[in-house]
């Protein structure tokens, strides 16, 4: 078993990713990186963090759910993971502000084996945990982001979903907006909504089994609610 751990300071950095890592770390109080198979998690606290990391990690399944459990107050997070083919399987920013936590997953039809991890961060404060754990049990795929926020990016996702209906449901927003399209297993689009307001709304489109395409843009959308999407 690969079992990869570190600390990493403001004064340097520490081994935690593997002989590949490249960049460096800045203005860090703590952080500390576990990098074992099947399971990479990068948590503690950061004042301002800024640099680019690449890790080598072992995947043994072709999907992992990826979990951002934290306070991000400034800055931005972009997390970006090859599968062992080398295809790029998720790449997206996650920006503050955040308290609260979003679960998801990389694309549903990864290759097992070594994966690249890139992690970027940009002036982030940052208290909590990073995850990406490899799917061992098939959970069903699913997206929800959680809490209170003030997010203004665009996210997408690629789920493995069957023909059955996908329950869309967005609530809590005090200002701004949600705009979900899904595309599914064949490449049709069939949702394009946008959502506004405290009660939100929800929706239950479906279409063709096979890899879906999810894209979640939140336009100066402030909320203390959730949205979620799933099947």
């Amino acid at each position: 078993m690969r079992h990869l751990s570190g600390i990493l300071l403001a004064a340097g950095l520490a081994a935690g990713c593997g002989a590949d890592s490249v960049g460096l770390f800045i203005n860090i109080d703590l952080l500390v990186v576990d990098n074992v198979d099947d399971n990479f998690v990068i948590t503690g606290v950061s004042t301002g963090i800024s640099g680019t990391r690449t890790c080598s990690w072992n995947c043994s399944t072709g999907q992992a759910n990826v979990t951002l459990g934290s306070t991000l107050t400034t800055g931005w997070i972009r997390l970006q993971a090859w599968d062992a083919d080398g295809l790029l399987v998720h790449d997206n920013t996650y920006e503050a502000a955040l308290i609260g936590a979003v679960t998801s997953f990389t694309a549903a039809d990864g290759k097992a084996g070594d994966w690249t991890l890139k992690f970027t961060f940009h002036n982030a404060m940052f208290t909590g945990a990073l995850t990406v754990k490899a799917d061992t049990l098939d959970d069903p795929d699913a997206i929800t982001v959680a809490g209170a926020s003030w997010l203004n990016v665009t996210w997408i996702f690629e789920p493995g979903w069957t023909s059955n209906a996908v329950n869309i449901d967005v609530a809590g927003m005090s200002s701004g907006s949600v705009h979900v399209s899904l595309w599914d297993g064949n490449g049709t689009l069939v949702f394009d909504g946008t959502f506004f307001g405290i009660g939100g709304g929800t929706a239950t489109p479906s279409g063709a089994a096979g890899i879906w395409r999810v894209q979640i843009e939140f336009d100066s959308c402030v909320s203390l609610g959730a949205v979620t999407l799933g099947q």
